[in-house]
C-alpha cells in the first residue's frame, strides 16, 4: 500500500438539456468538482445547453484517508458572476459497490449520467451530466480490475480493524484514531453488531379521526397526513395519504435495538403535508419499547417453532397527544402492529430457511450431501470431520442418516457460540484462513454491503439474518428512511440524509453551527435550538478562522457583548424575555422551584433552582458511581489523547494550559477527561459528581469564546483562552479530581455557592452560571475510573449525548 501512487480520475464529459438563465435562451456552463478539501474547475462553453467539456482531472489520493464522495456543481457564467444550475452528488461506495470495476482504464469502467439536483428554493435545474470516474496508479499501469478492488477493499477496511483494536487497545495513533471517525458511519452497523440484542419489526398500519384542520388558504379544511417514527438514531418517514382523516399505510419497517437503547422510546408524529406552507404538527405519541421486548423474548422462549417465526404482530392502539386547537373535539389513535426477535432467534431462523431451501425432496430432514451443499453456499471450509460429527452427536452415521432441521440449527449454533473454536473468518486478503470457519462472504448477497470477511462469523450470520429478516413484500412498501432528526425529516425540502456539509450542514460531530446531539433517555436525536441572531453571529465570527478570531479586537468585542448582555438581564425589565425564551425552548416549567412571577430579571430565570426531587441522584448509595454534574451535552473520553484526537482541536490545548499549572498537569497524564457543556436553555446550576474534601477555588481571567462544538473543533483553544475558574475535589474512591468551571459568550459570571475546604457529596450544588453557554470540564487522574459505554460509543463519532444531572455516567475502576 506504501508503495502506491493513487489518482482518482474525474473526466466531465457532456451535459445535456440544461436550464436556460440567460436573456438569449441559452447559459454559458462550467463545472466546479469539490472533493474533500480540493477544488477544481472545467472551462466554460459559452452559449449552449448540451456542452461538451472532456476535461480530465487527477486528484492525489491519500491511502489512509479515501475519498469517498464527489460533489459536482453546474453554473452558468456571467459576467458579474455566476447562476446556479444545480449539483451531483457521487458516492464511490455506492458506485463501485454497484458494478465493481473501480479502475479507470477497465474497459467495463463506462461513464456514466447524472441528473442535476437542487436543495435550493425556487431554482430551475434540469438536465444531466456525463461523468467518468476510476482510479489509475500513476507507476504501475499493469493493475488488473481484481488487484484494483482488493486496494479499494484495504483502503476502506482500515476503519474496521481500528474499531475492532479499540476493545484491546487504551490508545491508538492520531492518524488511525481519525481514520476510524471518518469511516465510521460506513461501517457502525457492521462493528458494532456484537452490542444489538434484537429487532422490532413495526407496521404503520392507520390513522382514526384526526382533526380536520384548515388549509393554507384559509377558505376550507384539509388533511395530507404522514407519520415520522424515531428511535435513536434511525428516523423514518411514510407515504402522504391526500385529503383523509382516516388515513392507512400499511408501511412496514424495522430496526435493530442495542444493549444500551433496551430503555428507549419510539416517537411517532403525525404531520399535515402542505404545499405552498410549512408542515404542521398536528399530533405525536412516545411509545416505550421495554414491554415490547419484554414480550418478544417471553414468547420466544415458549417458542421454537421457527418456520412461523415472522407471524404474530401484535395489533396495537396508541392515544394520540393532539396539538391543535381541535384536541377536545376529536379522539385520534394510531394503530400499530410489533414485535421484538432476539438475535439468536432471528439467526436460528435464517438456518431454518435456508435448510428448508437445500432440503431437495421436501421431507424436512438434511442428509450429508444436502447439509455440505448448503454449508459450501456460504463459503464454508468445515472439515469432513467436523460435519461428521453433527450427525454422529445425534447418534446417526453421516452417510445413511439424515438431519431434523432442528438438529441442524442446534450444531451450526453451537459450533458458532462453543468457546473451544477459534472461529475466524477469511483473513483481509480473501485468502482462507489457518483455522475452519462456518462461512466466507465478502458481501452481503442481499443488501451488497461489503467487507463482511472482516467480522467474526457470528456477527455475519446475525448480519445476513437481519438483511433477510426485510423481505416482507414488494420494496415499495418499507418506509422511506435515512433522515437525520424528525425535525429535518418534516421539511419539504429533505429527501435523503444530507452528505454534504459546510458551515450550517446537518451531519453528526461535524464542524457547524446547527448542532445535533442524542437524548440519552428517550434516545432521540436532537437538533440543538438556539435563536437565529446567534446561529448566524457564531457563522459569521468562525468562518473568518483562527487570525480572526484570536485578533485583541474579537476578543474585545466578545467581552464587550458578554458584559453588555450581562446588563441587560439583570434589568428589571429583562422579565419579559422570559416567557419568550421558556416558549421558544419548550421548558417545562413543573419542575422549577418558583413561579415565573417570583423572578425580578431574566438572570434570575436563568439560574433558576429546580425542586428537590426534579434531579435525582442515580444510584444514592454507592459512592463510586459518578453522576451528571449538569444538565448538559456531555462528551466522555477514556484518555485525554483522545479527547484531542476526536474533539478538542486547538492548536494550543494542554492539561497544563487549561488548570494554569505546570506541575499539577502532570498528576492527569493517562487520565480521562469528561466535558459537560450547557446550552442556554438548559438548567445552569452545577454540581458536584463525586464525594470528597472540596479544595480553593482559582479563577483565571480570559476570553468569553463560544463553546459551540464548531469552535471547539476549530484551531481556537477555546477552553485555554475562557475565562474559568479550577478547584479539586480529594474523593476516597477516585483521588484528585479537578473541577473546571467555564464561562463562555455571553457568560457575564460564574458563581460559586459550595464552601472551600468542606466535604460534598455527590449531587451538592456548587455554582451557577449567568446567561449563555458554558462548560463544565472534569479530569480524573489514570486509572481511576471508567465511564459509561454508550456515552464512550457516541463520544468515539463526536456525538453529544444530552444528560441530566445527576444522572450515572461512569464508575471507579477497581482492581
Amino acid at each position: 500500500m506504501s508503495d502506491l501512487n493513487v489518482i482518482l480520475r474525474i473526466d466531465i464529459i457532456e451535459a445535456k438539456n440544461l436550464a436556460a438563465k440567460d436573456r438569449n435562451g441559452f447559459s454559458d456552463p462550467f463545472v466546479t468538482i469539490n472533493i474533500g478539501d480540493s477544488n477544481y474547475q472545467t472551462h466554460v462553453v459559452n452559449k449552449n445547453l448540451n456542452p461538451k467539456w472532456d476535461a480530465i482531472f487527477d486528484h492525489k489520493v491519500d491511502l489512509t484517508k479515501p475519498p469517498d464522495e464527489i460533489h459536482l456543481t453546474c453554473w452558468d457564467k456571467d459576467m458579474f458572476g455566476k447562476d446556479y444550475l444545480g449539483e451531483i452528488f457521487i458516492s464511490l461506495n455506492k458506485l463501485w459497490e454497484s458494478n465493481g470495476h473501480i479502475s479507470y482504464d477497465d474497459e467495463l469502467n463506462l461513464p456514466q449520467w447524472y441528473l442535476l439536483n437542487t436543495f435550493r428554493k425556487n431554482e430551475d435545474v434540469s438536465g444531466q451530466i456525463l461523468v467518468k470516474v476510476g482510479l489509475k496508479d500513476k507507476d504501475n499501469k499493469s493493475l488488473d480490475a481484481r488487484e484494483w478492488n482488493s486496494i479499494w477493499r484495504k483502503m476502506n477496511n482500515l476503519s474496521i480493524n481500528e474499531v475492532q483494536s479499540e476493545s484491546t487497545q487504551s490508545t491508538s495513533s492520531a492518524s488511525s484514531t481519525t481514520s476510524t471517525v471518518r469511516h465510521h458511519a460506513r461501517h457502525t452497523s457492521l462493528s458494532n453488531l456484537s452490542e444489538i440484542v434484537g429487532v422490532i419489526f413495526l407496521e404503520i398500519v392507520c390513522a382514526v379521526d384526526l382533526p380536520a384542520e384548515r388549509n393554507v388558504t384559509g377558505l376550507g379544511f384539509d388533511m395530507d397526513p404522514f407519520v415520522i417514527v424515531s428511535f435513536a438514531k434511525n428516523t423514518f418517514r411514510t407515504k402522504i395519504i391526500n385529503h383523509n382523516l382516516n388515513p392507512e399505510w400499511n408501511e412496514k419497517l424495522h430496526f435493530p435495538v442495542k444493549k444500551q437503547e433496551t430503555n428507549f422510546q419510539i416517537k411517532f408524529s403525525i404531520y399535515d403535508w402542505d404545499k405552498f406552507s410549512q408542515n404542521d404538527h398536528i399530533a405525536s405519541k412516545l411509545y416505550d419499547i421495554k414491554p415490547l421486548i419484554d414480550r418478544g423474548i417471553d414468547v420466544m422462549n415458549k417458542s421454537q417453532d421457527y418456520e412461523n417465526m415472522n407471524e404474530g404482530l401484535l395489533e396495537e392502539v396508541l392515544p394520540l397527544e393532539v396539538h391543535s386547537k381541535l384536541a377536545n373535539k376529536v379522539n385520534s389513535k394510531l394503530v400499530i402492529r410489533n414485535k421484538f426477535m432476539p438475535f439468536d432467534y432471528l439467526r436460528r431462523q435464517f438456518w431454518y430457511v435456508l435448510a428448508k431451501f437445500y432440503d431437495s425432496d421436501g421431507n424436512h430432514l438434511l442428509n450429508y450431501v444436502e447439509l455440505e451443499t448448503m454449508l459450501q453456499s456460504l463459503g464454508s471450509t468445515l472439515s469432513q470431520e467436523t460435519i461428521d460429527s453433527f450427525f454422529t452427536r445425534f447418534g446417526k452415521e453421516p452417510k445413511r442418516h439424515a438431519l431434523k432441521f432442528d438438529e441442524v440449527v442446534s450444531c451450526l449454533e453451537q459450533y458458532l457460540g462453543d468457546a473451544s473454536f477459534s472461529h475466524h473468518s477469511a483473513n483481509p486478503d480473501g485468502e482462507e484462513a489457518d483455522n475452519e470457519h462456518l462461512i466466507y462472504l465478502q458481501n452481503c448477497p442481499i443488501c451488497n454491503r461489503p467487507n463482511l470477511d472482516q467480522l467474526s462469523e457470528t456477527n455475519i450470520i446475525t448480519h445476513v439474518a437481519m438483511c433477510a429478516s426485510s423481505d416482507w413484500g414488494n420494496i415499495d412498501k418499507f418506509v422511506t428512511g435515512d433522515f437525520v432528526t424528525e425535525s429535518q425529516a418534516q421539511r419539504k425540502w429533505v429527501s435523503k440524509i444530507i452528505t454534504k456539509v459546510g458551515f450550517g450542514g446537518y451531519k453528526i460531530g461535524g464542524n457547524n453551527a446547527n448542532i445535533i446531539v442524542q437524548d440519552r433517555k428517550s434516545g432521540q436525536l436532537v437538533e440543538e435550538k438556539m435563536a437565529a441572531y446567534v446561529r448566524l453571529g457564531i457563522r459569521l465570527l468562525y468562518r473568518g478562522g483562527l487570525s480572526k478570531m484570536d485578533s485583541a479586537s474579537a476578543k474585545k468585542l466578545l467581552e464587550s457583548m458578554s458584559i453588555k448582555q450581562g446588563k441587560k438581564f439583570n434589568h428589571p425589565s429583562s422579565v419579559a424575555d422570559i416567557k419568550p425564551f421558556v416558549k421558544f425552548h419548550n421548558l417545562n416549567l413543573d419542575e422549577v422551584a418558583d413561579s415565573l412571577e417570583s423572578f425580578k430579571n431574566f438572570n434570575e430565570f436563568f439560574y433558576r433552582k429546580l425542586k428537590p426531587d426534579a434531579r435525582p441522584c442515580d444510584s444514592p448509595q454507592d459512592p463510586n458511581v459518578i453522576v451528571s454534574p449538569a444538565d448538559c451535552r456531555m462528551m466522555a473520553f477514556p484518555t485525554i489523547t483522545n479527547a484531542t484526537e476526536l474533539w478538542i482541536k486547538g492548536q494550543n490545548f494542554s492539561i497544563a494550559r487549561l488548570i494554569d499549572d505546570d506541575l499539577v498537569a502532570k498528576e492527569y497524564e493517562g487520565g480521562s477527561l469528561g466535558i459537560f457543556r450547557l446550552a442556554p436553555q438548559d438548567y445552569h446550576r452545577f454540581h458536584f459528581p463525586v464525594e470528597g474534601e472540596l479544595g480553593p477555588i482559582k479563577d483565571i481571567s480570559g476570553a468569553y469564546f463560544t463553546v459551540n462544538p464548531m469552535a471547539i473543533r476549530s484551531p481556537l483553544d477555546v477552553y485555554g483562552e475562557n475565562k474559568r475558574a479550577v478547584c479539586y475535589i480529594n474523593s476516597p474512591q477516585f483521588g484528585k479530581v479537578a473541577y473546571i468551571a467555564i464561562g463562555a459568550m455571553m457568560v457575564g459570571s460564574i458563581v460559586f455557592t459550595s464552601k472551600p475546604n468542606s466535604y460534598v457529596r455527590r449531587t451538592e450544588e456548587h455554582g451557577y452560571f449567568a446567561f449563555g453557554g458554558s462548560t463544565v470540564i472534569i479530569l480524573f487522574q489514570k486509572g481511576k475510573m471508567i465511564w459509561d459505554e454508550d456515552l464512550l460509543a457516541n463520544s468515539g463519532t463526536c456525538l453529544e449525548t444530552l444528560v441530566r444531572m445527576g444522572m450515572h455516567v461512569g464508575k471507579a475502576l477497581r482492581y
